[in-house]
C-alpha cells in the first residue's frame, strides 16, 4: 500500500487527473446504469404482469362464449395459431372441478397450477395469471415463459449498456485533451523555471498565466530578483577584491624578491622564499577570481563565429615559456584545421590556459602534455599520471574542488572552463584514464556540443 501511495505521489498531475476523472466518470456511469437497470427490470416486469392480467381478463369471457353449446367433456386445443410453433402466451380454461376444457395448442393437458389461488404466481419457468368467472365458475390461467421475459429484459439492458461502453474511449480522449489543454500553462511555467539558473536569472513571463498560477510565478520572480542581486553583489565583491589585491600583492612580491637577493643568511633566504611562494599562490588566486567573475558575467559568447586556432597557438606558446622544460608541450593539429565557434577569444584563451596549466602542474612530474586539435571542433589536453577515481572525477568541475594531488592550486580552473563552455553552447568532458591509454587524465573541449 505504501509503495502504491509513493508511486501515486511521484506521478504527474496530468496522469492523476486523467486517471481520476476516467475512473470517476466510469464508476458514476456504472452506478447510474446499475440503477437504471434495476428500475427498468422492475418496470418491465410490472408491464409484463399488467399485460398478462389484461390478456386473461379479456380472454375469459371470450372463452366462456366459445364453450356454450359444446357437449363434449374432452379438452380441446385451439389450432388457429401456426402449428408447430411455440407461442409467447398460452392459456388453459378449467371448469369448477379443475378439469381443462379449453387450451392453446402448445399448452399442457394438465393444469399449469394445481392450486386455486387467483392472481399472479410463478411456477417452474412460467409466470402465471389466474382469474375466475364467478357466474360460470370457469377459471382461466394465462402462462408466459420467464425465458422470453428474461430475453426481453436482457435485450433492454444490453441496449442500455453498449452505448456506455462505446463512449468510454471517447470519454478518455475528451478528458485527456481537456486536461492537457488545462495543464499547458503549468508546463510552460515549469519549462520557464527550468531554464533559469546561475547564468539566466531573467524574470518570468506571467502576462498570460491563469489566476491560480500567477502567485507562484510572482513568488518565483521575487526570488529571482533577490538571487540576481545576491549573485551580482558576490561577483562584484570577488572582482573588486581580486582587482584591488593585484597591486599590493605584486608590490609585496617584488619587495620579497629584492630581499631574497640581498640576504646572505641561508635560513633567512629560505623563509623569504616561502613568503615568495605564498605571494605567488595568492597572486594566482586573485587572477583566478578575476577570471571567474568574468566567466560568471557571461563574456564567453559572441554573435558571430570566429576561428580560435590563432588564439590556441599563442596560448600554447605562452604556457610552454612558463615551464622549466618547454619541450614537455606536444602540440598537434591537422594542416589547415579551423576551430569555429561563437566564443569570445579572451574567454577561449582563459579556458585553454587553465586546461594546459592543470595538465602541466597536476600530471606526472616532467611528463609530456599532449594538446591535440580534432577536425570536428574538439581540443584535447592529455597528461600522464594515475587514474582518477570516478567519484573524484565527477566532482572536479565544482568550484574549489581539487583532486588527490600534491601540487598547490585554487580548485577554480575547471570550474571556470565549465562555466565558459556552458555559456557558449559547448561542453567540457573529463576522462580518466585518457582515451587509448591505461592511465592519465584527459580534458576535452567540445566547442559545439
Amino acid at each position: 500500500m505504501s509503495g502504491l501511495r509513493g508511486l501515486w505521489g511521484r506521478s504527474s498531475i496530468t496522469a492523476r487527473l486523467i486517471l481520476g476523472l476516467t475512473l470517476g466518470t466510469t464508476v458514476l456511469w456504472c452506478a447510474a446504469a446499475s440503477f437504471s437497470i434495476y428500475v427498468s427490470y422492475h418496470e418491465l416486469n410490472e408491464a409484463f404482469d399488467r399485460a398478462l392480467q389484461e390478456t386473461g381478463r379479456r380472454l375469459l369471457p371470450l372463452a366462456a362464449d366459445d364453450l356454450e353449446g359444446r357437449e363434449s367433456d374432452d379438452s380441446r386445443a385451439i389450432h388457429h395459431f401456426t402449428a408447430g410453433r411455440s407461442e409467447y402466451l398460452s392459456y388453459q380454461l378449467r371448469d369448477a372441478s379443475g378439469r381443462v376444457l379449453l387450451r392453446t395448442h402448445d399448452a399442457p393437458i394438465l393444469p399449469f397450477d394445481q392450486t386455486t389461488a387467483l392472481g399472479l404466481s410463478t411456477v417452474g419457468d412460467h409466470r402465471l395469471f389466474t382469474d375466475r368467472d364467478e357466474a360460470t365458475g370457469l377459471t382461466i390461467t394465462i402462462a408466459e415463459t420467464t425465458k422470453g421475459r428474461d430475453e426481453a429484459v436482457t435485450s433492454g439492458i444490453r441496449a442500455l449498456l453498449w452505448p456506455l461502453v462505446a463512449l468510454i474511449p471517447f470519454n478518455i480522449a475528451a478528458i485527456w485533451l481537456t486536461v492537457r489543454s488545462a495543464m499547458r500553462p503549468v508546463r510552460r511555467l515549469s519549462g520557464d523555471i527550468a531554464k533559469r539558473g546561475g547564468r539566466n536569472l531573467a524574470e518570468l513571463d506571467i502576462s498570460d498565466q491563469p489566476r491560480e498560477l500567477r502567485p507562484i510565478a510572482e513568488a518565483v520572480d521575487h526570488l529571482l530578483v533577490r538571487l540576481r542581486a545576491a549573485l551580482d553583489a558576490e561577483r562584484a565583491f570577488a572582482a573588486n577584491s581580486a582587482h584591488e589585491l593585484r597591486t599590493p600583492i605584486a608590490g609585496a612580491l617584488a619587495q620579497t624578491q629584492r630581499m631574497i637577493a640581498e640576504l646572505d643568511d641561508p635560513k633567512d633566504r629560505r623563509r623569504a622564499r616561502d613568503v615568495e611562494a605564498t605571494l605567488k599562490r595568492l597572486s594566482k588566486l586573485a587572477e583566478k577570481l578575476m577570471q571567474l567573475s568574468r566567466a560568471d558575467a557571461g563574456v564567453g559568447q559572441t554573435e558571430t563565429e570566429v576561428d580560435l586556432i590563432p588564439v590556441l597557438d599563442i596560448v600554447v606558446i605562452d604556457c610552454a615559456k612558463l615551464l622549466d622544460d618547454p619541450s614537455r608541450i606536444h602540440y598537434q593539429k591537422p594542416p589547415g584545421v579551423r576551430l569555429l565557434a561563437r566564443m569570445d577569444m579572451d574567454a577561449f584563451a582563459i579556458a585553454a590556459r587553465n586546461l594546459i596549466d592543470n595538465a602541466a602542474h597536476h600530471g606526472e612530474a616532467d611528463g609530456p602534455v599532449d594538446i591535440r586539435v580534432e577536425p570536428e571542433g574538439v581540443v584535447r589536453v592529455i597528461n600522464n599520471g594515475p587514474v582518477v577515481p570516478p567519484d573524484v572525477l565527477a566532482g572536479l568541475k565544482r568550484r574549489f574542488a581539487r583532486g588527490e594531488t600534491g601540487h598547490t592550486g585554487s580548485g577554480l580552473g575547471l570550474a571556470i572552463v565549465e562555466t565558459i563552455m556552458a555559456q557558449t553552447g559547448g561542453r567540457l568532458d573529463l576522462l580518466s584514464p585518457a582515451e587509448g591509454r591505461a592511465g592519465g587524465f584527459e580534458a576535452r573541449l567540445v566547442l559545439r556540443a
